[in-house]
């Protein structure tokens, strides 16, 4: 697939909006209003509070994260060379740190971190 000038620059911008507006934390992303599908605008808590709950939010965090992975391959950064398990490990982690933040927050926290090692 070939990108275009344009085209990498409006990921680029993207990219930088969710970045912003998902680390500005639960309060800052529920006021930003990002239009977050399925169990992502929930808390942690919630996510973790019983096996359909956590089910549902280990399919939306496999989404989310692939998503992530794909802005990231077609803008030429670097993506988290992890697995499944680890991913929704280190999710689990940044949830039990801060349950009340929306489980996106926590996906888009473990996924920058996971980035880093």
């Amino acid at each position: 697939m070939e990108i275009s000038h344009e085209d990498d620059a409006m990921i680029r911008a993207i990219v930088l909006l969710i970045a912003f507006a998902v680390t500005t934390g639960t309060a800052g992303a529920e006021e930003a209003s990002i239009n977050l599908a399925g169990i992502g605008s929930r808390k942690c808590s919630y996510w973790l509070s019983g096996p359909d709950h956590r089910l549902e939010g280990t399919v939306w965090i496999y989404g989310f994260w692939s998503g992530l992975n794909y802005v990231a391959a077609s803008s030429q950064q670097d993506q988290p060379k992890t697995n499944g398990t680890a991913m929704i490990t280190a999710v689990e982690v940044a949830c039990k740190g801060n349950p009340s933040q929306i489980l996106a927050s926590a996906a888009w926290a473990a996924y920058i971190d996971s980035n880093q090692k």
